[in-house]
């Protein structure tokens, strides 16, 4: 069984409405947000947690379909680009479907990237104070691992 180290946050629930605060009072409204986001919300360190197999696996697929995606994205949009300067006009307006595809498909790489959070995989999350982590459904062979 592997050990990782990570940092988790506990979800904070804000008063008001966003659209009612930000879309009235804008820049002043999304700052009192963002001044309330960071006085309650939580922060737990948490190190030499113990991962187990397939917890492992899970994780390294999602961030591997992420990364993929991301550099795959990346590729096709600076690539359409560069061949749109190198060759001619006729062929831009259909490159430029092919840039903004390849600039879709990389920001669409946040998904898997989110899947493959460490909280999301283990099933973990901050108790609302910050000073205990809980788990959902924890495996045998974790539960196994605390015990020792």
């Amino acid at each position: 069984m592997r050990r990782a180290d990570f940092t988790l946050q506990s979800k904070v629930r804000l008063k008001g409405s966003r659209t009612r605060r930000v879309g009235v009072f804008g820049a002043v409204g999304m700052a009192e947000r963002l001044d309330q986001h960071a006085r309650k919300v939580r922060v737990t360190q948490v190190k030499g947690w113990p991962l187990c197999d397939v917890c492992a696996r899970t994780r390294t697929r999602w961030l591997t379909v992420a990364a993929v995606l991301f550099f795959g994205g990346l590729l096709v949009f600076a690539g359409s680009l560069v061949a749109g300067i190198l060759t001619e006009a006729g062929t831009v307006r259909w490159l430029a479907g092919v840039a903004l595809a390849g600039f879709v498909v990389a920001v669409l790489a946040a998904f898997p990237f989110s899947r493959g959070s460490m909280s999301r995989v283990i099933g973990a999350s901050t108790a609302p104070e910050g000073d205990a982590v809980l788990v959902e459904n924890p495996s045998a062979p974790f539960r196994a691992e605390l015990r020792h």
